[in-house]
């Protein structure tokens, strides 16, 4: 893992009150964010998902559930949600005010040695060592942090992965990935790019 330059990684206030209204935007914004860990770059976020609470069937917190594993869901915008499903551990920014339970699903980073380790939810997390330990953490206090990076030349959308449900919810567009990266899950090999030309020249 690279040696980040941030001793105590920024994010922007209109980031944060982006995650506070709009999960959908809060999904986007966060592709191209650094994903930090006690001060060590783990990679770039290239793909992400929406997750919209009581409306949205897909959403661990729809029609309202509540319990102890998805009680992060309830949290103010700015909390880590970490659950396990089929052995994987899945990282999850929560969104929104306190006891609206929406949240967005970090899938997949770009690793500054371009390996593919992090093409994907579980992987990403075994790679960084993520687990139940930061579920319910604040962005103002845990070891684990978001900075500002890079922007995405575009931004493509598609069905979420992996979603049980059987409504019409099931094909909504709340996937969220860098267009043309080579670290997004489950991507056809063809027209995929260089990873430095998937993202805008600062």
């Amino acid at each position: 893992m690279e040696k980040s330059c941030y001793n105590q990684p920024m994010l922007s206030r209109d980031f944060h009150k982006l995650i506070e209204t709009d999960t959908v935007a809060a999904a986007r914004a966060l592709l191209g964010m650094q994903l930090i860990l006690n001060g060590q770059k783990l990679g770039r976020i290239v793909e992400t998902e929406a997750y919209l609470g009581g409306q949205d069937s897909a959403c661990h917190s729809a029609g309202g559930r509540r319990s102890p594993k998805n009680e992060s869901m309830y949290l103010p915008a700015g909390h880590w949600y970490v659950y396990q499903i089929h052995g994987h551990q899945m990282l999850n920014l929560v969104t929104k005010a306190e006891n609206v339970a929406e949240a967005v699903l970090i899938r997949a980073l770009e690793l500054p040695d371009g390996r593919l380790l992090a093409n994907g939810p579980g992987k990403l997390t075994k790679y960084a060592g993520i687990d139940k330990r930061f579920d319910g953490q604040s962005l103002a206090t845990s070891s684990l942090q978001l900075a500002h990076d890079l922007t995405p030349n575009q931004i493509a959308s598609r069905p979420r992965i992996g979603v049980t449900c059987t409504d019409t919810w099931l094909e909504e567009p709340l996937g969220f990935y860098v267009a043309g990266n080579r670290h997004v899950s489950k991507m056809p090999k063809r027209g995929l790019l260089d990873d430095e030309d998937t993202w805008k020249k600062e």
